[in-house]
């Protein structure tokens, strides 16, 4: 009998012994997998700006002109006032005025100002003038106030050529406003 306890012992040893490898094994395997991989986490952010918009109020208006043999210019600045120069006259009894905008945006945001280079326009009967000379106020930048608005005014130069066409002449201009 004591062969048989002794045989029966030894199969549970062995048995035992081999689970025991089967467990050791498994554990060692999963502790090791968790050594190759690892887990963090990260904030992901946006941040949501309003934009910049732009409105006109009113356009360029250089108002009456009359002209002579002479090429001549009118300028008008952002003030509204008007000079002539050359054989142009200005028509004192009608008034000019600088285009005006409205620009809105983000409370005290800063802005870059792009004016046209020049302009043409044109009379109903194909006649045109260049302007040019354009230039604003606030000038080149700007800076939105506390309330995220910012008035801006903006000149230019109309060249009249000598006996230029009667008529009215008119053309379009584009004004950008971009954050800095």
């Amino acid at each position: 009998m004591t062969t048989t306890v002794s045989n029966n012992s030894t199969t549970q040893s062995t048995l035992g012994f081999t689970l025991r490898a089967i467990v050791l094994g498994t554990l060692f395997t999963l502790q090791h997998q968790g050594v190759n991989a690892a887990t963090t986490t990260t904030t992901v952010e946006a941040n949501i700006v309003s934009s910049i918009n732009i409105v006109a109020q009113n356009g360029v208006a250089f108002g009456d002109v009359s002209t002579s043999s002479i090429s001549g210019t009118i300028s008008i600045d952002t003030s509204g006032a008007r000079t002539a120069t050359g054989g142009v006259t200005i028509n004192s009894n009608t008034t000019g005025s600088p285009a005006n905008f409205e620009v809105s945006g983000d409370s005290n945001g800063l802005f870059n100002i792009t004016l046209p280079s020049s302009v043409v326009i044109s009379s109903a009967a194909g006649d045109s003038m260049t302007v040019d000379n354009f230039n604003s106020s606030p000038n080149g930048n700007g800076q939105l106030g506390v309330g995220g608005t910012q008035n801006l005014s903006v000149a230019a130069r109309l060249n009249v050529g000598s006996f230029q066409p009667f008529g009215a002449y008119s053309g379009l201009m584009a004004t950008t406003v971009e954050y800095n």
